[in-house]
């Protein structure tokens, strides 16, 4: 891959991790593809995040920190396999890969301070944030329900939901805060924790629409001075 290959993709790191979670989300009903094609799915979540974080950090510390964290998330999934994404007993890969997103949501959110203009990039940034939320929750409530099987229950049936898909339906309609009411959390520590989605979920909503509303209006802005703040400010 030759290096204006390598800026094209960099102007474009948003859209390329809405693409990457959205693809997750759409195979998460195939529950194989968690469980038993890991070394499948990690390796193409790798490079997405590997694309984003080339295009998002320019500092060379924290890009070498985060293509570190990165490597070792990988290996570890491997070897652990149906770790990667939450399936799987293995605690030690799922902790990494939500540090990777914490990293990345925090990293994104300065990105977003930081644009002086709304563009596609800066909408799917705003969509990316909101759908990492998820996914972190996600990541808190597998950990619960590997020790207690019984925190989240059908409705109808009371059987456990250990599932990535589950969880993630789950994780979803309480951001979102629609709540259909067919999986129970029964473990009082899942209850706060929905509690706490879904108040995190109306305030990231609040910010980003306050955000774009002071963006407004505003048109690409004519080449930065040094001493102008821009978007694509190192990191």
């Amino acid at each position: 891959m030759n290096f204006l290959s390598l800026r094209w993709m960099a102007k474009r790191r948003w859209l390329f991790l809405l693409c990457g979670i959205i693809a997750l989300l759409i195979i998460s009903p195939i529950n194989e593809v968690y469980d038993r094609r890991d070394d499948i799915i990690t390796p193409l979540v790798a490079v997405v995040l590997l694309a984003v974080t080339y295009g998002m950090v320019e500092k060379r510390g924290t890009l070498l920190l985060m293509v570190s964290l990165i490597f070792a998330w990988f290996v570890v999934s491997i070897l652990t396999e149906g770790s990667g994404l939450f399936a799987g007993k293995s605690v030690v890969a799922p902790l990494l890969f939500m540090a990777l997103l914490l990293t990345i949501f925090i990293l994104l959110s300065r990105w977003m301070i930081r644009a002086v203009y709304i563009n596609r990039e800066v909408l799917c940034a705003a969509v990316c944030g909101y759908l990492i939320l998820g996914i972190l929750w996600t990541g808190l409530y597998r950990a619960i329900v590997i020790v207690d099987p019984r925190a989240l229950v059908a409705a109808d049936t009371e059987q456990s939901l250990p599932s990535v898909s589950d969880l993630l339906y789950f994780s979803y309609t309480t951001l979102t805060t629609t709540g259909f009411g067919d999986i129970l959390p029964k473990n009082p520590v899942v209850r706060m924790l929905c509690v706490m989605e879904a108040i995190a979920g109306t305030f990231y909503n609040t910010i980003i629409i306050a955000r774009f509303v002071g963006l407004y209006g505003m048109k690409t802005p004519e080449p930065m001075t040094s001493a102008t703040p821009s978007q694509d400010d190192n990191l």
